[in-house]
């Protein structure tokens, strides 16, 4: 009896090895610590434009005392109450103002005996090449994995996996030639005062021949042709948790298939910046220059999915290229002139690293 249990055992013994040597591992290999460099393509993001500036609410018609003191402020100049609250000295009891500005008096003023006007402008990019959307640039990241085998059978195998990744996106385009705008032109009468030829910064507090002109605007409205130079970008630096069960198919030793699926769960910080330059189809708008940076937070929640090919390099090491997919809502980057909107599962994401088996 004592014989027949020590060949049952050394029968048992040499099974396992026999199933460790088919596998190219020990027996219990059943963890997995990884890192690898994923790379996100094609995940797309959009530059929006608010109005940059506050014209105010456009006068009533028939306009009032109150309409012309209200501070106003263009993307070319202003036109705001004055130390002394913009007195009604102009034709017929209208209040007029000395605080006010311009940019460019060659296409702003158009000057006349006894009257002329300043068109002072606020312009919101709506259309065309500014409002496409933009592929990100593809940057490299960095994922630590774990991975326990679960289940086994001959030729398949039952895994969780848990990964921790960080991601760097960029959304970047320089100009857009073909856009259009909204553009808001207030015009103020002068009145017959004559403007200087530059750049113009009016004076809060009247003095004796300081330019006062109307402070009560008609207004247009108009979708117009324009052109922007300069640069705008948006950046999202990311962390992301995941945590999915996959199924492996092992078509050979050393050949492992696998998919995946499971929830994924992630933080972001983003920065919106532009610095522009927008010409439009106005003869009376001059170059319309606007900046800004802003950052935003974000959190999202998602399906994770992939499918990998391994490949086992020793006894102990292994070698993996995925590719991956992020199912989850669009992320809005919210600011007061430009916001920006990230759909990460427009993308498609790549991946590859190493593991050690032990």
């Amino acid at each position: 009896m004592k014989h027949l249990t020590l060949l049952l055992t050394g029968a048992c013994a040499v099974h396992t090895y026999a199933q460790a040597q088919a596998l190219n591992e020990p027996a219990t290999s059943r963890h997995h610590f990884g890192a690898g460099v994923p790379v996100w393509l094609k995940a797309r993001g959009n530059i929006t434009a608010t109005r940059a500036t506050d014209p105010g609410a456009a006068p009533g018609a028939p306009a009032t005392l109150a309409d012309g003191r209200v501070d106003r402020f263009y993307d070319d100049g202003f036109n705001a109450v004055n130390a002394v609250g913009n007195p009604a000295l102009g034709p017929g009891g209208t209040p007029i103002t000395s605080f006010f500005g311009y940019q460019n008096n060659l296409t702003q003023v158009v000057p006349a005996a006894g009257a002329g006007t300043l068109s002072l402008h606020s312009v919101q990019l709506n259309g065309g090449d500014y409002a496409k959307s933009l592929a990100n640039q593809p940057f490299p990241g960095l994922e630590f994995f774990y991975r326990y085998d679960w289940k086994a059978g001959e030729k398949w195998s039952l895994s969780w996996e848990l990964a921790a990744a960080y991601h760097w996106f960029n959304w970047e385009k320089n100009g857009a030639a073909n856009s259009t705008a909204n553009v808001l032109t207030d015009t103020y009468a002068l009145n017959g005062v004559a403007l200087p030829a530059t750049t113009y910064p009016g004076a809060f507090v009247p003095t004796p021949f300081t330019p006062q002109i109307g402070s009560t605007p008609t207004r247009t409205e108009a979708t117009v042709a324009a052109a922007v130079t300069g640069k705008r970008q948006l950046q999202m630096h990311a962390l992301q948790l995941r945590v999915a069960p996959a199924l492996n198919w092992e078509p050979t030793p050393d050949w492992q298939i696998g998919v995946q699926a499971g929830l994924a769960l992630g933080v972001g910080y983003s920065q919106l910046s532009y610095a522009e330059q927008t010409t439009v189809a106005l003869a009376t708008a001059p170059v319309i220059s606007q900046s800004g940076r802003t950052t935003d937070a974000h959190f999202w929640a998602g399906l994770f999915s992939a499918v990998r090919v391994n490949r086992r390099l020793s006894e102990h090491w292994d070698a993996h290229i995925d590719v991956r997919h992020l199912l989850t809502d669009p992320l809005t980057h919210n600011a007061p002139t430009r916001s920006g909107t990230i759909n990460l599962s427009d993308g498609v994401g790549v991946g590859a690293g190493v593991s050690y088996r032990f």
